[in-house]
């Protein structure tokens, strides 16, 4: 007939049900996980959607000189134009904004 489990092997068993069972988790999770993530894409792109700009989003740091990088001169130039915009509607910073704008225009 069925002999009871000794003592001694409870912990392993209990061990070893423990790891398949997290093991099924982790794997019905990454399955369920992968069907909710399937969209749609459209297939023609809306109307008024402008194309990616040809601008660079972070700076090359590969390039030798910083002064000479697409990306540097773009953030120099709407930090310009903030000071601009401040000294226009809150009279702040004009001095600033007038030296700043013939820095970033003799760097070009």
């Amino acid at each position: 007939m069925n002999q009871p489990i000794p003592r001694a092997g409870r912990p392993w068993i209990i061990g070893f049900l423990i790891v398949v069972g997290a093991a099924v988790i982790f794997y019905a999770g990454i399955f369920l996980g992968r069907q909710q993530t399937v969209s749609e894409q459209p297939r023609t792109r809306a109307l008024g959607i402008a194309r990616a700009s040809p601008k660079p989003l972070v700076r090359n740091v590969y390039s030798p000189s910083i002064i000479s990088d697409p990306y540097f001169l773009d953030e120099q130039r709407k930090l310009v134009e903030a000071l601009e915009r401040s000294c226009q509607f809150q009279r702040q910073n004009c001095e600033t904004a007038r030296k700043a704008r013939a820095a970033l225009n003799a760097l070009k």
